[in-house]
């Protein structure tokens, strides 16, 4: 009972803030020509970079996120945007301003040490490719440790 409650609590989790960050992340990807013209250039990559990279996480990772596809690459990938919105392009603004990356930044570190969970494609292909039971040795019976051979 209580792992099909975790399961259950990572599966909103996922959905939820993947559904909020593109919430973020369309709008600017409609308006990407009028973007990438003043674009902030936290990293000094220029502009079209930092928002092509921050587009590709708030777009792309968000929906590999919400579809449990690579969720720990997605979730340490947004994770690390997060942090430098926070901490590099939010960096002489209130603490107001950095609240919500970081707690975006908060929800992807517990996605990425948790994986997305067992309601995602990351563990539907987990369970395809290495079906329960199957031993290494094709079907052999394995001895029990310590027993003659």
């Amino acid at each position: 009972m209580r792992r099909t409650l975790a399961e259950n609590g990572v599966f909103l989790l996922r959905i939820a803030v993947s559904l909020l960050m593109l919430s973020h992340g369309i709008p600017k990807a409609l308006e990407y020509e009028t973007l990438v013209q003043d674009f902030p250039d936290p990293l000094n990559v220029g502009t079209e970079m930092s928002a092509m990279l921050i587009l590709f996480a708030e777009v792309g990772c968000s929906i590999l996120l919400l579809l449990g596809l690579f969720g720990r690459f997605a979730s340490a990938t947004l994770f690390i945007a997060m942090m430098v919105a926070a901490f590099a392009h939010h960096f002489a603004d209130p603490w107001s301003m950095k609240e919500l990356p970081l707690l975006y930044a908060a929800v992807y570190a517990c996605l990425t040490l948790t994986g997305p969970g067992s309601t995602s494609v990351d563990a539907w292909f987990k369970r395809a490719m290495f079906p329960q039971g199957a031993s290494a040795s094709q079907g052999q019976p394995q001895a029990d440790p310590g027993a003659p051979t």
